[in-house]
This record gives structure tokens, sequence and C-alpha cells, in this order.
């Protein structure tokens, strides 16, 4: 359980934030005290000063380490990030590429042998506090202004801020102009698409995306008024699980019927999706901005961005909203200095060479009212996807969720009876939530 703020939502992009505040906990400004960091252009002798204003005399360490996620073109941006970090400090920093979902069981054997990383990088706080995997950060006020604060509420649990954010996202429907003159604005439209494109024996398809990805799919069962855990007041009923309620079923019916109409291939991945995309043989797909930089280098000014077409009743697909962030492991010896690595990576210049370089979005203040950003037709359609967007439930309890929804989606897209699946899904979080509980005692 925890609080969440209620905010209106602003104008242009900065709307690629504002709804984070909804499920992010009220942060406590003083914080666990592990680790100093200030503004990133602060000396490189020491760390940089606290909250009080007390400056550090941490020495500095041999070397920092990060765990970042495993992609070559990205980990490319990163060194050159991190290069002019050792610039101005003298501290080397080794990137260690490890695949973003593997990071928690890796850290969680490595981080207590000595092994793990100063920093990794996680989409949003989650379990990882609970299960002692990462430590308090306390940042000057100067380091706190330079991010949205409902960035900062999203990588924050129990009053702790444990993380930096880096980049803020969301999914839209991404299309091949030279294919649909426009996106669909409507599911019916969309449907309609799928129907007169479709030739499976040339692999051709109106409209493809990983739909046995939980992740995906959430839109269209939120869209249709499902829940994932109750709101009630200022917080999440997880013994309130909404999988197997009108609104989901109606959302995952939905999605069996596109398979049962042959729009979408049985076992169809994000693989084959982008594959087939790239080759010019799918006019919409789903995606986020991470496959923004591969689509464009194929389609070029083919790709446009726009939100999900709209429900049969007038509403939206429910997209998620995530902010991926740098985690200050609990393991390191090295908290005050891996604070302001985290600080340098997240700067509004470094963060402007991530964007430049792989069409991610910061919640850098700066960055997001940089013209660079409010004029780009892509980022523009993402930002008006986010006015119908949700974030994750920042609880722990999530973490449960996604094998059971995983193979609730599969099983659907098999034909096999919905509100069967999506029952057995509910049992398979209820035993799984108990059994965590249980575990913690």
């Amino acid at each position: 359980m925890f609080r969440k703020n209620h905010l209106s939502i602003a104008i242009c992009l900065i709307l690629i934030t504002m709804l984070l505040a909804a499920c992010g906990p009220n942060r406590n400004e003083g914080g666990a005290n592990t680790g100093n960091a200030g503004s990133s252009n602060t000396p490189s002798e020491t760390p940089a000063a606290n909250n009080e204003g007390a400056s550090s005399e941490t020495p500095k360490p041999a070397e920092l380490g990060i765990w970042a996620d495993d992609n070559a073109d990205s980990i490319a941006v990163l060194e050159s990030i991190t290069k002019k970090y050792t610039e101005k400090t003298g501290i080397p920093v080794k990137i260690t590429p490890i695949a973003m979902n593997d990071q928690i069981q890796a850290i969680s054997l490595d981080g207590p042998a000595g092994k793990g990383p100063d920093l990794f990088y996680q989409p949003g706080i989650g379990s990882l506090s609970v299960q002692g995997l990462v430590q308090p950060m306390t940042i000057s006020d100067e380091v706190k202004a330079e991010y949205t604060a409902e960035s900062l509420e999203a990588l924050s649990y129990d009053g702790n801020l444990y993380g930096l954010p880096f980049v803020v996202e969301t999914y839209a429907m991404l299309y091949n102009k030279d294919l649909v003159a426009e996106a669909p604005k409507t599911i019916a439209e969309l449907e309609k698409l799928a129907e007169e494109s479709t030739d499976k024996g040339k692999d051709q398809y109106g409209f493809l995306y990983d739909a046995t990805n939980f992740y995906f799919s959430w839109a269209f069962m939120g869209g249709s008024g499902g829940y994932i855990f109750k709101e009630s007041g200022n917080s999440f009923d997880i013994n309130d699980i909404g999988f197997n309620q009108e609104g989901t079923v109606k959302g995952v019916k939905l999605i069996q019927s596109w398979f049962q109409k042959g729009y979408m291939p049985k076992g169809v991945n994000g693989d084959v999706v982008g594959g087939l995309f790239n080759e010019g043989k799918v006019a919409a797909v789903i995606n986020g901005p991470w496959a923004v930089a591969d689509h464009k280098k194929q389609l070029g000014d083919k790709l446009a961005v726009a939100p999900l077409p709209q429900m049969e009743d007038g509403s939206y697909p429910q997209a998620f909203i995530g902010v991926k962030g740098w985690m200050l492991s609990a393991f390191s010896k090295n908290a005050e200095w891996a604070t302001d690595l985290a600080a340098f990576i997240t700067n509004a210049d470094s963060t402007m060479e991530w964007f430049q370089a792989t069409g991610e979005t910061p919640p850098n203040v700066k960055v997001l009212n940089d013209p660079a950003i409010t004029g780009d037709p892509l980022v523009a359609g993402f930002s008006q996807q986010i006015q119908y967007g949700k974030p994750f439930p920042n609880v722990p309890e999530l973490s449960h969720v996604w094998d059971p929804m995983a193979n609730a989606l599969k099983f659907a897209s098999e034909g096999q009876d919905v509100q069967e699946v999506l029952d057995e899904a509910v049992a398979q979080i209820q035993d799984k939530i108990k059994m965590a509980g249980a575990e913690a005692k």
C-alpha cells in the first residue's frame, strides 16, 4: 500500500510524466542517508554536497560498475556518456551488458558475493526495496529540480528515493504511411485495416503486435474498464484483483477475436512483428519509443506515430506508463560516488545525447522543453497517448502478475475460454502473493 498524488495534466510533452504521480509514494525529502549527490557540475574531487550543504570527503573508488541493458547500440551511447564522467572525475566506469529482465535475479546472487554493480538499470522500484536489492539515495534539492517530480516518485518507495530517472515511456501505434495514409482512429477502423490488408500467405498484415505480452495487451483490458489491483482511497487493495472481472474479460475477448478472425497468427512475438514492419509487410504495429531508431533506419520518412485507436464505447486503450532509472545497489560500497555517477548519466547533456541516439525520452525538465523534443512528430505521437495511459501500480505485488497473465493471453490466443483462463491466472497470482508473504515472515 502507498500514497499517491493527484495532479492535473500539463501541456505538450510534459504529459509524458504527469500521470506518473497517480501511483507514486509520498516522498520524504530527508530520506535515509547512505549516499549524497548533488549537481553534476560539482568539482571532481568529491561527490556532490548533500541536502544540508555539508561537503563529502569520501575518497574516490578505483572503479564504478554499472549493469546496462544488453543492447549494442545503446551501450555505445552509454560508453560515450560515462567516458565524459571519467574525464571529469578520473574514475573509470565499467559497463556490463545484462538484459534488464535478468538483472534482478543476477544481482540477488552476485550482489552478496561482491560481484554486483554499483548501479543497475530497471523500470521502476517494483519489489526491489522489499527484496533488499537497493539502498536509498540522498540527493540535493538542486539535482531534484532537474527531474519532473513525478518521475522521482516512480523510483521512490515508502518515503525513500532509490534511483534517478533516465527514460519515461509508453507505447503507441507505429504505422507505415506508404501502406496506410492515416492511423486508424477507432478499433473498427483498425479491424477494417486488418481485414483488407492481411494476406498470411505473403506474410502481409494490416495490424500486428506482441499480443501475448501482458505489457502491451493491458492497454485493451484497461481501456475496457479492467483493473489490476482495486484502487481504494489513496491505496491499492492487493486482495482485490481485477483480471477475471467484466472489464478485463471484455478486453481479452477482443484480443482473442483478432486471432480467431485471422488478423494475427498464433505464436507471433515482438521479433516477428518488428522484422515484418521493417520489411514493409505490416501497416501498423504497437511498440514504444525504444523501437523508433531501428524502424526509422529501415522506413525513413514512411514511419509515423499516433495514439492507440479508441475503443467501441469511445474510451481509449490504457497503455502503461513507466520510468526506467539507474538504481543504487544495496551492495555498493561506493554509494556516494555511485549516486554522483547516476546524477551525471541523467543530467541534461547526457540525456539529450541519449535521446538523439535512441529516441527514448528523458524526464529531465530541461530536455523535455528542448525544441529537439517538442518539435519531433514521432515523440509527439507518444505524448498524445500519455493522456490516456496509466502508471504501473507501484506495489511489490505487481511482480507476481506478469507470468500468470502471459500464460492467460497465450491460452486465449489459442482459443481457450477467456473467463476460465483468467480465473486461473487470478488464482495463481493470489498464491504467489501469499507465498511471498509467508517467505517474508
